[in-house]
C-alpha cells in the first residue's frame, strides 16, 4: 500500500511529503482527505472521465475538495486481491506514518472509499478499538461510495454457479476454475471487514467504529426513481442498494438515481452530496 501523486510513489518521510504537498505546511486547521479506490482499480480511477456534462471541467473530487474545503487530497494505491482486513491493517499503519511525517500537525483525516475502498477504510477504523494508532485517532469522517457492506451480488452469483457446477463430475474442472478468486474478491462477496467475518452471505457486519467517527453511505441505482421495482435488483450494476446503504449501520445515507457504479468516482451529483456532508 502506497501513497501516489502523478502516478509516482510518495515517501512518507517529512521531506518527501513536504515536496509532494507544498500547501501542507500551511498553518491553521489541517484536513487530509485520503482516497481509496475499489477492486481492480488504482488511484488513477478517481480521474476517470465522467459522462458528458457530469462533472465540472473534468476536475477530480480531490482537487475540488482542496478548492472548496481546503482539504489536501492524498491518493492511495493498494493490492485489491488481498484480504480486506489485511489492507485495513496496512492502511492503519500508513495513516500513522502519514501523521508522523506530515510537515505540520494534522487536525483531521477524512477517508473516502469507492466500492471495496470503503470496506478497507471501515476495516482500518474499526481496528482503532483493538490497536489504536496516531493516524486512526485523527479520522473523524468516512465516506463509502457504492461499498457492498453486506456483499456484492455479482460475486455471490459466481459462488453459487461454481457450487452448482461442482455437483457434476464432468463440470468440476470448470467449477474449480471459477472458484479461483482472490481473497479480496471473496471478502467482497460478504462485506467482510476483519479476520473472523467470513460467515454467511448478506449478513450485516458491525464495523464497531469508535465514537466520534461519522459515516456517509452513498447509494447509486440505474433507476431514476427510488421507488422503482427493478432498482433494488439492478442497483448500480455491481452493488445492490440494500448493501451499499446498509441500514443496520450508524451512517447517513444519500441515494442518487440514474447512475452506475463507476459514476460514483467522478459524477457531479456525487461530489455535491459528499461536499455538502463534509461541510456539516
Amino acid at each position: 500500500m502506497t501513497v501516489r501523486l502523478d502516478h509516482r510513489r510518495v515517501g512518507l518521510d517529512r521531506e518527501s511529503l513536504a515536496a509532494a504537498y507544498p500547501s501542507a505546511s500551511a498553518s491553521g486547521r489541517v484536513v487530509v482527505v485520503v482516497f481509496l479506490h475499489g477492486l481492480v482499480e488504482t488511484e488513477r480511477s478517481w480521474f476517470h472521465r465522467p459522462r458528458p456534462g457530469k462533472a465540472r471541467n473534468g476536475t477530480d473530487f480531490g482537487s475540488r475538495l482542496a478548492e472548496d474545503l481546503a482539504g489536501t487530497p492524498v491518493y492511495v494505491r493498494y493490492n485489491t486481491g488481498r484480504r480486506i482486513c489485511d489492507n485495513g491493517r496496512e492502511l492503519a499503519d500508513l495513516l500513522a506514518e502519514l501523521v508522523e511525517g506530515w510537515p505540520v500537525p494534522i487536525t483531521e483525516i477524512v477517508l473516502i472509499g469507492h466500492s471495496m475502498g470503503g470496506l478497507v477504510a471501515r476495516s482500518a477504523v474499526r481496528q482503532a478499538g483493538d490497536h489504536p494508532t496516531p493516524g486512526l485517532s485523527k479520522v473523524t469522517r468516512l465516506v463509502c461510495l457504492g461499498s457492498p457492506h453486506t456483499g456484492a451480488p455479482l460475486e455471490r452469483g459466481v459462488v453459487r454457479v461454481a457450487g452448482i457446477l461442482g455437483m457434476f463430475a464432468a463440470l468440476a474442472p470448470v467449477a474449480r476454475l471459477m472458484a479461483l478468486r482472490s481473497d479480496g474478491i471473496k471478502d467482497l462477496a460478504r462485506g467482510s471487514l476483519h479476520q473472523d467475518h467470513r460467515a454467511e452471505y448478506g449478513r450485516p457486519v458491525d464495523a464497531g467504529l469508535p465514537a466520534g467517527v461519522r459515516q456517509l453511505f452513498v447509494v447509486a441505482t440505474l433507476s431514476r426513481s427510488e421507488g422503482s421495482l427493478w432498482g433494488p435488483l439492478i442497483g448500480d450494476l455491481v452493488v445492490a442498494p440494500s448493501s451499499a446503504g446498509d441500514r443496520t449501520q450508524t451512517a447517513d445515507l444519500e441515494w442518487l438515481g440514474g447512475l452506475h457504479h463507476f459514476d460514483l468516482l467522478s459524477h457531479d451529483a456525487v461530489y455535491g452530496v459528499v461536499a455538502e456532508w463534509l461541510r456539516t
